[in-house]
């Protein structure tokens, strides 16, 4: 008698739960990924965070000395300087470029390239407001100090376009004083704002950005990525500039290239920024009332008599770090003296006054267009 031997299948999956676990997998595989890039973006976020913090330490100390140490007119001095001109009431276009430039003058920034480089960023995207949230602009500060007031290693080389920064330069600077120079004398420089990496942008086409350089190599310079706020510079002004502003002229100082050599970015990344002088305002009807405190975004003053008794900034970054700082004022007195600009616009013997016609005529091929 012959056996029938049956065969049994062996169980698979149905349909139904192939498709449950496609569903769950892919599930748990999006929300891997997603714990992922959450992860990587808040890491760039805190990086970033933790840069504009150091930025924001140097900063404050590149500020205090240079309110810890502004040259000043004497009373005499200024007084003297003013008869000359006050002797037949009437000012020329020749004493008005000599009349006393204010040693501090807080202001709004007009310069006609500021428009531009706004207009720059719309084109990639990004919509800059107004820092100051006056409606007028971003301020500017001019100072008079007797020596820059940032170290030279930080010239050309901001921390965001290289992988290290070259040298602690926090530590440059001494937070528990302000040596003075031994000698003393006036040189004027301004801090000033302009849209992330359009100041860069112009610096790398003048070739005053090297591609290539000392260690740490750069990293992609800042000109070629979108903008994400604001920057605040440093830089010197020279006698050309000084008498320009001085006659009430436009001087764009982004077209002048031989003078962007010298400027220095300290901060990046900045959505709002105001500054305030803070200072005491009599009643003209009624001298013998207290001087009443007065919050100015707009002020100017060149003798002790006249200046603010101190200043306030307040910086809010878009990594959303807040900081405001209020400065009291130190100074000494002495005469200003003006700097020539310099002549060699490239080191290459390029003339200067070639150069600059040129850098007018080029300047919406450098300041309008979207990044490269």
């Amino acid at each position: 008698m012959r056996r029938s031997t049956v065969s049994r299948a062996r169980p698979a999956f149905t349909l139904l739960e192939t498709v449950l676990a496609s569903i769950i997998g892919s599930m748990v595989l999006a929300a891997a990924l997603s714990l992922f890039v959450a992860m990587s973006r808040a890491e760039q976020f805190m990086g970033k965070a933790s840069e504009q913090i150091e930025d924001l330490a140097l900063t404050q100390q590149v500020f205090r000395k240079s309110f810890m140490t502004m040259v000043l007119a004497s009373q005499d001095s200024y007084a003297r300087q003013m008869s000359n001109f006050q002797a037949d009431g009437e000012l020329t276009e020749d004493e008005l470029v000599q009349l006393p430039r204010p040693r501090i003058l807080l202001e709004f920034d007009t310069s006609p390239s500021i428009a531009a480089m706004r207009s720059n960023a719309e084109v990639d995207g990004v919509h800059l407001d107004d820092p100051a949230d006056f409606g007028l602009g971003p301020q500017r500060l001019e100072i008079t100090l007797p020596d820059k007031p940032v170290p030279e290693s930080m010239r050309l080389f901001p921390a965001a376009w290289s992988t290290a920064p070259s040298d602690d330069l926090v530590q440059s600077f001494d937070p528990s004083g302000v040596e003075r120079p031994a000698t003393e004398a006036g040189m004027r420089g301004c801090f000033e704002l302009r849209p992330d990496g359009a100041r860069e942008r112009l610096m790398e086409g003048y070739g005053l950005v090297p591609a290539t350089g000392p260690e740490p190599p750069p990293q992609i310079p800042a000109a070629r990525k979108p903008p994400d706020g604001w920057t605040l510079w440093w830089r010197p002004m020279y006698g050309a500039e000084c008498q320009a502003r001085q006659q009430g002229l436009q001087f764009d100082i982004d077209l002048q290239p031989v003078l962007l050599a010298e400027a220095v970015p300290l901060i990046r990344g900045i959505g709002k920024m105001r500054w305030f002088a803070f200072a005491a305002e009599e009643d003209p009807d009624n001298p013998d009332a207290p001087a009443e405190p007065q919050r100015w975004p707009a002020f100017e003053g060149t003798t002790t008599a006249d200046i603010p008794g101190y200043m306030e900034v307040e910086i809010d970054t878009t990594s959303g770090t807040y900081v405001s700082w209020a400065f009291e004022l130190g100074w000494s007195l002495a005469e200003e003296y003006a700097v020539d600009q310099p002549d060699d616009t490239n080191g290459d013997g390029t003339d200067d006054g070639q150069q600059n016609q040129s850098d007018q005529q080029n300047q919406s091929s450098q300041l309008g267009g979207g990044q490269s």
